[in-house]
């Protein structure tokens, strides 16, 4: 079964990155509605932001840089999780539906 640390972790993403944790939360909450239309910018960021503390801004930058990394680090792994081919490094809220799918789909 594929949770989403192990998925994440494929990447070469340990907790080193503020985030990781952002990251884990977001796929959760993504995996646990996936049959619903959430939008990351008004479901996702502010739940995110107010268990840490933080900003939305912050929590969008922090994510945004982990999936960049994942891309420079695994970019074949991702392709394949996503099943079509990615001309570019997705974007946070399509990263995060091609895990959150992922997740949904192994349950």
């Amino acid at each position: 079964m594929h949770t989403k640390d192990k998925i994440i972790r494929q990447f070469g993403i340990t907790s080193k990155y503020k985030g990781y944790r952002y990251l884990l939360d977001a796929i959760h909450i993504a995996a646990e509605n996936y049959d619903e239309c959430l939008k990351v910018t008004k479901d996702v960021y502010p739940v995110i932001a107010h268990k840490y503390g933080v900003t939305k801004v912050s929590v969008e930058r922090d994510i945004r840089t982990v999936i960049e990394k994942c891309w420079d680090n695994n970019k074949t792994y991702l392709q394949e999780l996503s099943g079509y081919k990615l001309s570019r490094c997705p974007s946070n809220s399509e990263f995060i539906d091609i895990i959150a799918y992922t997740v949904y789909r192994n349950q």
